[in-house]
């Protein structure tokens, strides 16, 4: 079916941050703290790099399954085509920071899922719920190994990690153009603003329990954030790098079978 140019534009957005957060939590296969890490975080790497291809696939308007293009879509655009939020393309060399993402987007992605979900376009609606099943598995994880971690002691390492990347995470909720156009047709059941409502109540609920004091970023560094992210059109300081590394293979010969 033929896509609206917003309906295109919100899909990217998702397809985009599903890639770099699911290549992201690869660099940490093997080097977890903990063995079952490990397991989980290649496992979660795994699922949110089929969710980019399920969403490329809408983004394409191809078939499930069918090869047309996608990896040179996924892997090859210039850096300034890319739609990914900051928090998605953030290195997070440290463990604590690593985690802390983890949990930050896939609160996110629950809520972003669950919009898709009642979606009058009927094979987004489908995508949607089939991601659902495995996001429960990772926002599980996430606050399982959250409390785990602000249990163990010494809160430091995950509070400073919360402070960092708390305000960056804002810069999911920035809406994709014509948005209204989008929650009117039905498309999406809920705009930008109402889940990054939901999502914040959410945060502060997990905070809380975990006996994490957080101030909330203002209302001005928000908005700056905003406006360092220009709608999802400027990347982020090591984004050119990150990229160069993962087109490095598919690069040797782009029309190789491999």
């Amino acid at each position: 079916m033929t896509r609206s140019r917003a309906a295109v534009a919100h899909l990217l957005a998702f397809a985009d941050d599903e890639h770099m957060v699911g290549a992201r939590h690869t660099s940490w296969i093997g080097l977890a703290p903990f063995l079952e890490e490990d397991l989980a975080f290649c496992s979660i790497a795994q699922d949110e790099l089929g969710h980019a291809v399920a969403l490329y696939q809408l983004v394409l308007d191809v078939e499930s399954g069918a090869d047309h293009g996608i990896d040179e879509f996924a892997m090859l655009r210039v850096p300034a085509d890319y739609r990914s939020c900051w928090l998605a393309e953030a290195e997070c060399a440290q463990w604590s920071d690593a985690l802390v993402r983890h949990w930050l987007y896939d609160r996110a992605e629950a809520l972003r899922w669950e919009a898709l979900a009642g979606s009058t376009d009927r094979a987004v609606a489908e995508t949607a719920h089939r991601a659902q099943r495995e996001e429960a598995f990772h926002t599980a994880h996430a606050e399982q190994f959250m409390a785990r971690m602000t249990r163990s002691g010494d809160h430091t390492p995950i509070a400073g990690s919360v402070e960092r990347l708390l305000p960056v995470a804002t810069g999911i909720w920035d809406p994709a153009p014509d948005e209204p156009m989008l929650v009117e047709s039905g498309f999406v059941a809920a705009p930008s603003g109402e889940l990054a409502t939901r999502w914040r109540s959410l945060v502060e609920q997990d905070l809380e329990r975990w006996g994490l004091e957080i101030e909330w970023p203002s209302a001005d560094e928000v908005e700056a954030q905003r406006r360092s992210q220009d709608g999802r059109r400027r990347r982020s300081a090591g984004f050119d790098a990150f990229l160069a590394d993962l087109q490095r293979v598919l690069s040797i010969d782009p029309t190789a079978t491999w």
